[in-house]
């Protein structure tokens, strides 16, 4: 049986063929001189230890020794078919040739062999001018197979003749035709420009409905005899099920493969197949069981291939990679599918799903036996793996090009959009065989792509139904290193907006780390019961850790509703550098909150009670309350110290026609020379007495009058005024519009 594999040495496929073959009944190996029959037999060995020169050199030996000896031709040609390319240099043609010779000349000596047949069917399919006598050898070899009563040989032919349909239903399905004034694909401008493809899908081609709709259906046909004389047969239920999935047949994909996996229990594409069809479904525990299935009858080296993270990394982060430890290694790659993972409060990483729903599409439909590549690592399929799939696809009718009279070379356009993105990449390959590669300069086209963008995993966050959870991180200075505070909002009034039963359950989770190992930690999860219905509200949380300075830390929050599968998401990456280092004046970072709750004697952030607002969103009218510190101020008598602040609101994005005002309500009882101009920005100045000190605590509450819905910038500026010294510190807000 032959089927589609996932990596294979260049005459494995041969050997799977030449060791298998039986040939008949008039050549048994029993009726050759001894001397003869131990030459053929060293051939044999030969090949299976894959010496093919010696095999080539015995064979021709028992072929002079006897002429009427069918399987030494036909082994002989085996050889050559599977080494030969498609390619029009003479060393190809005279490969293809030679091959022709020597397995016309087994068929010669055995006209109805099945195999015979097959294999110069094989062979044709490589020389384009010969194409069309592939079908004709195949068909012949089905009818022989039949004749024959041999299951096994008539599955191997009607395999092989579903493939012949499936590749020109592949490369009709998305046919069009070129309009206008356009004569062929300018690949030059497709690369450069990324206004060409859009363009040349719109304005000079056109779609042609239905095409190689026949070709499905006999492809399909051909598929299914094949597994009712074979059910064991890996590549059938394969191709057969990924035909299923290109014509959006998810439905009937699933059962069907269900039953087939049950049947091929070993067959790591048919738990693929399942896997994938599985996650169209929105089945995802299921479709995870499959791959994992699939995964472990993989080899050790296969998976470790397939599931290299290196290959969806920026160029220059996988060559860091590489040379990593292997500690460092897996604690990268651990930390690349937690980050990937949209939700870690489930029980399953729908990113490692997703991805591997992409990598076993991308085995079942671009596999390649004539080039011995897997799916997976074809051009076709590592650009789907990346970025799922395309937006638009589009195929142009073969371009034909004579070669000495005799040959000819004919090879299909496909063109992939993302629109997205604007992403666009062209491939180029013949129409019978499943071969395709970058045309043009797409290869570097992909290559700088991969820089800008190394994976896409967007569709993954969509299908989740993924609220937003709104995080404002404020760095405070710490007696050993960086307080780090963390307020969220929950948007559990939307998340429970449709649920029924209240109180109702709420899972939530949070995870901060820093460096490779840590920067996706393990999640601290817990669950809260709220209102749901009408009454459902947002709810607000924080947490606070005091790490090291120098590092970048990336942090996560979430929240789960497990009922109606929604949930929300936050996270981001943060550095941490010290605050005030070496006795320099310093200033915090700024917290935008709806109250800031103090005494007048407060000196110490634990003094102060912060209901921050975690998306800093306000309603005109609204007031502001602002936190910060500021660290190592100069005194100027005593242990007092005379600062200068000024807060400054900057319009961002509204209409710049409209002037507008502030105020400060409050927080500033010691303030003198207050202040406030502006136009486009509104700044007010004020000085204030303060103990001198490590830290010096800051609040005041701001009312941004009838200032327009907009996006704000808010900053503050403190001057230390015994030394002139300054820090600076700003945040972003948004005055949203009234709700009707």
């Amino acid at each position: 049986m032959r089927s589609a594999p996932f990596t294979i040495p260049v005459l494995a496929a041969t050997l799977a063929v030449v060791l298998g073959a039986v040939p008949s009944q008039a050549q048994q190996r029993t009726t050759l001189p001894s001397a003869v029959d131990s030459v053929y037999r060293r051939a044999l060995n030969a090949l299976a230890a894959g010496d093919t020169a010696t095999a080539l050199d015995a064979l021709e030996l028992v072929q002079r020794g006897a002429p009427r000896f069918a399987d030494a031709f036909y082994q002989h040609g085996v050889i050559l078919s599977r080494r030969s390319e498609m390619g029009l240099a003479p060393d190809d043609i005279f490969r293809r040739r030679r091959a022709g010779e020597k397995l016309e000349a087994a068929l010669d000596r055995d006209p109805n062999n099945p195999l015979y047949l097959l294999e110069l069917g094989r062979l044709r399919l490589k020389t384009p001018f010969l194409r069309i006598e592939a079908e004709r050898l195949f068909a012949k070899a089905q009818r022989a197979a039949r004749a024959r009563g041999d299951a096994h040989l008539l599955a191997i032919v009607e395999y092989e003749l579903g493939l012949v349909s499936a590749r020109r239903f592949n490369a009709l399905r998305h046919r069009r035709i070129l309009t206008g004034t356009a004569t062929a694909l300018d690949l030059e401008a497709a690369a450069d420009d990324w206004h060409y493809i859009p363009n040349f899908l719109e304005q000079r081609s056109a779609p042609v409905a239905d095409a190689g709709e026949l070709d499905r259906l006999k492809a399909e046909e051909h598929f299914h005899a094949a597994l009712a004389a074979d059910s064991s047969h890996e590549g059938a239920a394969a191709d057969l099920l990924a035909l299923l999935y290109e014509s959006a047949r998810s439905a009937e994909m699933l059962p069907l493969a269900t039953t087939l996996a049950r049947r091929q229990p070993r067959a790591p594409r048919t738990w693929l197949a399942l896997g994938l069809a599985l996650s169209e479904r929105d089945r995802v525990d299921e479709a995870a069981f499959a791959f994992d299935s699939a995964l472990a009858l993989l080899p050790d080296s296969t998976r470790r291939e397939m599931l290299d993270v290196a290959q969806w990394l920026r160029p220059d982060d996988a060559t860091q990679l590489a040379r990593a430890s292997r500690s460092e290694r897996e604690a990268t790659e651990l930390a690349w599918w937690r980050s990937a993972d949209p939700l870690a409060l489930t029980p399953v990483n729908e990113a490692r799903v997703a991805l591997l729903a992409r990598v076993a599409y991308a085995d079942l439909r671009f596999t390649s036996e004539e080039a011995g590549l897997p799916g997976w690592r074809t051009d076709r399929g590592q650009i789907w793996i990346r970025y799922g799939a395309p937006d638009v696809i589009a195929t142009l009718a073969p371009e034909t090009q004579e070669v000495n009279g005799a040959e000819s070379t004919a090879r299909v356009i496909t063109i992939w959009w993302y629109r997205a993105n604007a992403l666009r990449f062209v491939f180029r390959g013949p129409p019978a065989i499943n071969a395709a590669g970058f045309a043009g300069n797409f290869r570097a086209y992909a290559d700088n792509a991969r820089r800008i963008i190394p994976m896409s995993l967007a569709d993954v966050h969509g299908a989740l139904r993924l609220d937003t959870v709104p995080v404002q991180v404020a760095r405070f200075r710490a007696d050993s290193g960086t307080r780090v505070e963390l307020f969220a909002e929950l948007p559990t009034d939307r998340m429970l907006r449709d649920v029924d039963l209240t109180p109702a359950l709420v899972e939530g989770g949070f995870a901060f780390g820093a460096d490779a190992a840590q920067r996706a930690p393990q999640m601290q999860r817990d669950s809260l019961r709220l209102p749901a219905g009408p009454r459902a509200a947002a709810v607000r949380r924080s947490w606070a850790r005091t790490v090291p300075s120098g590092r970048e830390y990336a942090y996560r929050i979430e929240a789960r509703q497990p009922d109606t599968g929604r949930g929300a998401r936050g996270d981001g990456t943060i550095g941490v550098l010290p605050l005030g280092a070496g006795g320099a004046f310093d200033i915090s970072d700024l917290v935008i909150a709806d109250h800031v709750i103090g005494a007048a004697d407060a000196v110490e952030r634990a003094d102060y009670r912060i209901d921050a607002n975690p998306a800093m969103r306000y309603l005109p009218g609204d007031t502001v309350a602002l936190y910060w510190e500021t660290y190592n101020a100069t005194p100027r008598e005593g242990r007092i110290a005379r600062l200068r602040v000024r807060v400054t609101v900057r319009i961002l994005s509204i209409d710049r026609g409209r002037s507008f005002s502030a105020r400060l309500l409050g927080g500033i009882a010691d303030a003198v020379g207050l202040s406030a101009v502006g136009d486009e920005q509104v700044s007010l100045t004020y000085e204030r007495s303060a103990r001198a000190g490590m830290m010096v605590p800051h609040q005041l509450t701001l009312q941004l009058g009838d200032a327009p819905p907009g996006q704000y910038a808010l900053s503050v500026e403190v001057t230390d005024m015994s030394t002139g010294r300054s820090a600076h510190t700003e945040r972003t807000l948004t005055l949203e519009r009234p709700s009707s």
